[in-house]
């Protein structure tokens, strides 16, 4: 179906000129209503499919996004949640008139994943690119982008090491159980990207340090990539009689090794302790309690991405390479019953 039917073969069908067709499927606004519903309705009836190669090579555009992520690295923490990902920003795209593709690049290998790219971006001709977190932070990814002509941006900005997390997670996250009355708050790192990791915890110690509190030189340990060693460390905040009663946790399965903890010590959560993580899974709301969620929405992040790239190349003025500006972003918080006030002295 469609091989061998052309550009030509389309418009002598719609009877409308060649750059007609190609103005359709470039979604041009310089088009009337009644030549685009003629032209696909004759794209339909031949089955053409455009050569996205082809068409750029022309001077048209691919319509094409290409998302790009990095493949797990054995023992890794954390993961994007790639499906939810998919469905926000494939909605996103085809809502906009473009198409979107994945690409997993292998990990750690700087050249290598390099090398991948260029052959990716040569194979299918995108329009733009997104890169995921941590390959967001890499400059050499960015430049080789960028020198294709092809706009790139990020979920939580569009400049390399800027702008990672203009709403700080752990911050946020020591200021609401704050406002609870909590003043021992504890924090356990280990996100999958280092960098808001890194930001994160300065934003927690932050928090706590303008209201006085020492917590954040006491209960503090980047042990949640390590789940055996989160379960020790649990055990001894959570055994003496100065410990936490909040902690905060970047990893999804810390917490709920966190959570079996308190129980094993007849810890009531949140009576005793409450429980807050900066990464959200299915899981967290199967707990008992469930656990609540302080994060970035990174399918609504990755949806608004596209749409901003998309601005950026079919506004007025888009030009090759054109960069969208960096995001609004809000945390979203999931309150579910492992928040409680903090427990009053006994």
């Amino acid at each position: 179906m469609g091989r061998g039917i052309t550009i030509e073969d389309v418009a002598k069908a719609a009877a409308v000129s060649r750059q007609t067709v190609s103005r359709v499927i470039n979604n041009s606004p310089r088009v009337s209503r009644e030549a685009r519903a003629r032209v696909e309705q004759a794209i339909a009836a031949l089955g053409w499919v455009p050569n996205a190669a082809a068409r750029r090579m022309a001077g048209g555009r691919s319509r094409l996004l290409l998302a790009v992520f990095e493949g797990p690295r054995p023992g890794a923490p954390g993961a994007l949640p790639l499906e939810a990902m998919l469905l926000a920003g494939t909605a996103a795209c085809r809502a906009l008139g473009y198409r979107l593709l994945f690409e997993q690049l292998v990990p750690g290998q700087s050249a290598a994943a390099a090398a991948q790219l260029s052959a990716t971006l040569g194979a299918t001709a995108p329009d733009g690119a997104i890169l995921m977190p941590p390959l967001d932070g890499r400059r050499d990814l960015r430049k080789l982008i960028g020198d294709g002509g092809i706009a790139c941006a990020s979920l939580f900005g569009t400049e390399a090491g800027k702008g990672r997390v203009p709403d700080n997670a752990g911050e946020a996250a020591a200021q609401h159980l704050l406002g609870l009355g909590h003043r021992l708050i504890g924090y356990i790192a280990g996100a999958r990207d280092p960098a808001f990791s890194q930001q994160a915890m300065a934003g927690y110690r932050r928090a706590l340090a303008q209201r006085g509190s020492r917590a954040h030189r006491h209960f503090v340990a980047e042990t949640g990539s390590d789940l055996g060693a989160t379960l020790d460390l649990a055990r001894s905040w959570l055994v003496p009689t100065i410990r936490p009663t909040a902690i905060i946790v970047e990893r999804a399965a810390a917490a709920q090794l966190v959570l079996h903890v308190a129980r094993t010590l007849k810890l009531a959560v949140p009576r005793d302790l409450s429980l807050l993580s900066l990464e959200d899974a299915p899981a967290l709301a199967q707990t008992r309690p469930e656990i609540s969620v302080l994060h970035h929405p990174a399918a609504a992040l990755f949806a608004g991405a596209c749409e901003r790239l998309i601005a950026a190349l079919d506004g007025p003025e888009a030009e090759a390479g054109a960069q969208p500006a960096a995001l609004p972003l809000t945390l979203e918080l999931i309150e579910r019953a492992s928040l409680a006030r903090a427990p009053r002295p006994a």
